[in-house]
């Protein structure tokens, strides 16, 4: 298991947007439900995900992610735990792209983003996601820590800071917008 401390922040999109000299990668997540962990296996809809033989306690969240940079794809199933401040409980395994494509993933709860991948005056890395869809036009920065109280300098386009604010998690959104789209 590991563990995922991030900060996150609303930005501000009118004006410039020096993240978009970075590197970027297209995301598309799915929003899972009725995971089964059994006799090592994690399941859904009949399909095993990833293997695990270590037990995976208090998991409030689960979404398999389809990622693309440039050419190479990749396929990340992850189990989240409730946010306690900055700081979840977060597991992650690789999924085949044979197994992705069996899945029946149409209809589930989606967020589509494009991330860009950009360094920090401090060297610290952001990521900072623009949104598609219904949710186009929205855009949140994040970066990961390795303590709650490490000092980060604040990019001049980080707005108002969402880490301790309900309804902003990737799969909070996903919820809201799922009838929309």
């Amino acid at each position: 298991m590991g563990i995922e401390i991030e900060r996150r922040f609303l930005v501000d999109g009118r004006s410039e947007k020096p993240w978009r000299k970075a590197e970027s990668i297209d995301i598309l997540q799915y929003y899972l439900s009725d995971i089964i962990h059994d006799d090592g296996k994690i399941l859904w809809n009949g399909h095993i995900l990833a293997i695990e033989e270590r037990e995976i306690v208090n998991i409030t969240t689960w979404r398999i992610r389809y990622s693309t940079d440039k050419s190479d794809v990749k396929i990340t199933l992850t189990a989240k735990g409730r946010r306690v401040g900055a700081t979840a409980a977060e597991y992650e395994w690789d999924v085949s792209p044979e197994v992705f494509s069996r899945l029946e993933l149409r209809g589930l709860p989606t967020i589509a983003k494009t991330r860009y991948l950009c360094h920090g005056d401090d060297g610290l890395l952001w990521e900072v996601d623009e949104f598609e869809g219904a949710l186009s036009g929205l855009i949140i920065a994040e970066v990961e820590l390795n303590s709650e109280s490490q000092e980060i300098v604040l990019p001049s386009w980080a707005g108002l800071e969402l880490t301790n604010l309900r309804g902003w998690s990737n799969s909070s959104l996903s919820t809201m917008i799922k009838d929309v789209e």
